[in-house]
């Protein structure tokens, strides 16, 4: 028995000194990744694209900012007095997308050539809306409940024009949607559309058939206005990651990041979870990072095992070619060399 629980003490040390040994080797190299701050105000960046060497950056005060990688040069794009709260980016069709969170949703579009509308439906007054996908011309808009229905819409022609989904989703009292980094919502394929609660209920919901019907499995936040499901992210079909947690206790680790391998009808809690509260998740060549007020992490086996990557605060996370990009406050964004797979 003596010899068992040396062993078992010894494999426990081991794994532990690999860990920190890990900790230590990524955190030390991201201390250098190069920063740079678009805006010296008290703005922020929730909505975030990259396409083709071009960044486009949405912010908290609404504003629009256009980041050319090739020259490390910004340009305020435009910035409107009645358009706030830009928590989601798309491009589509050579047409920018920006997604207003606020009382009111709005989507605006900017043709690169410079035409400028923002597009107000009746449908969305009354509607936070909180975050958009979209896969060739069509597109997945989810909003947080109204009358106690969640607001989904969708469209086939790059955004022109939004319907509801046929199919209705009850919310349960205090149930809605984190806008934290437009990422709450994806398209999987031609026909499927997911999306997550957070709240004092926490749910996965996934439509089959383009929003006509939809099925929802329970996920086990602690309930709290606060707390629940901010990000998600699926690599292919049957493999995903969600992240969330309390963003007013972010240090807390326990329920905060689950994993799946079967399309979401299941979801396991990581063995090595992430560090805490997490707004947001993406992937890049198989490998996750997420991000949050206490640092970065990132998963090599499909968010199973998490590792510390970077220190510092961060809102929301998109990449390049071959960079991890983070936004911080203050107009900040930082650039982090992606990890190659071993």
């Amino acid at each position: 028995m003596r010899n068992l629980t040396n062993s078992i003490l010894f494999l426990l040390i081991s794994f532990g000194s690999f860990g920190q040994f890990k900790t230590k080797k990524y955190i030390k190299k991201n201390k250098k990744a190069p920063i740079f701050q678009y805006d010296n105000s008290d703005i922020y960046a929730r909505g975030l694209f990259y396409e083709n060497g071009r960044l486009f950056i949405g912010n908290s005060d609404g504003s629009l900012y256009f980041y050319k990688v090739s020259t490390g040069k910004s340009q305020l794009i435009f910035n409107l007095p009645n358009f706030h709260e830009m928590r989601d980016v798309a491009v589509v069709n050579n047409k920018i997308l920006g997604m207003q969170s606020a009382d009111n949703g709005k989507i605006l579009f900017l043709d690169l050539k410079g035409s400028l509308k923002v597009q107000e439906e009746n449908q969305w007054q009354g509607v936070f809306l909180d975050g958009m996908d979209f896969l060739g011309n069509r597109g997945f808009l989810m909003g947080d409940p109204k009358d106690s229905v969640f607001s989904l819409f969708h469209t086939e022609n790059g955004g022109k024009t939004w319907q509801e989904c046929e199919g209705k989703v009850k919310a349960f009292k205090g149930e809605a949607g984190f806008a934290a980094s437009g990422t709450n919502v994806q398209i999987l394929n031609d026909s499927t559309y997911i999306f997550i609660s957070g709240g004092l209920k926490s749910r996965f919901f996934k439509s089959a058939d383009n929003g006509k019907s939809w099925s929802s499995v329970e996920l086990p936040y602690y309930p709290g206005e606060s707390t629940g499901a901010y990000s998600m992210n699926f690599m292919n079909d049957s493999v995903g990651v969600i992240v969330g947690g309390d963003y007013k206790d972010p240090d807390i680790r326990l329920n905060v990041c689950f994993y799946t391998k079967d399309g979401g009808e299941s979801w396991f809690n990581a063995e090595h979870p992430v560090r805490g509260y997490r707004s947001c998740v993406v992937e890049k060549t198989g490998i996750y990072y997420s991000c949050g007020r206490n640092g970065i992490d990132f998963s090599r086996n499909g968010g199973i095992d998490w590792i510390p990557f970077a220190d510092g605060a961060y809102f929301s996370m998109t990449s390049t070619e071959d960079k991890l990009v983070a936004t911080m406050k203050n107009g900040t964004i930082k650039f982090f060399d992606l990890i190659n797979e071993e």
